[in-house]
């Protein structure tokens, strides 16, 4: 699955992933009522609903600030030169994981060579959905399986 195509309660499952936890081997799939995820809680057996990170920002914000992801508003950007050369008008929010919280490895020769980290990069209507897509992406890369079994 796309990382760009995520939302909702399997976004925040994948941020949660991302942030060491684990899907509740005994509930792998959402909850009937509420739709949310459980996550494992250490060895013992207990779970917990898994965060709201993209639509929560008592639980989003702090990986915002922590992971140093860069936010631009919906808008118009001038950029100089090269293919890209002018205007660009964005209708979304756009976020970028900071190079310095990044944990996909290099994807490439001249990546390994530099030892750069590629970028981390999503997108998205909210501040919140744009940043746990990019912080999904810096840990996953564009793309993600189906389901995320503990």
């Amino acid at each position: 699955m796309k990382v760009s195509e995520l939302e909702g309660a399997l976004l925040d499952l994948w941020v949660a992933i991302a942030e060491g936890h684990r899907l509740a081997p005994a509930h792998p799939d959402p909850d009937p009522d509420t739709g949310r995820y459980w996550l494992q809680q250490g060895n013992l057996g207990s779970v917990q609903e898994c965060p709201r990170y993209s639509s929560d920002w008592a639980a989003g914000g702090p990986i915002i600030e922590r992971d140093e992801i860069f936010l631009n508003p919906p808008g118009a950007v001038h950029y100089n030169g090269g293919p890209n050369n002018g205007w660009k008008v964005y209708g979304h929010w756009r976020a970028t994981v900071s190079a310095s919280t990044r944990t996909l490895p290099p994807q490439n020769e001249t990546q390994e060579a530099l030892n750069v980290r590629p970028v981390g990069r999503g997108a998205g209507a909210g501040v919140l959905v744009a940043a746990m897509r990019a912080k999904v992406a810096s840990h996953y890369g564009e793309e993600v399986p189906e389901v995320a079994h503990g």
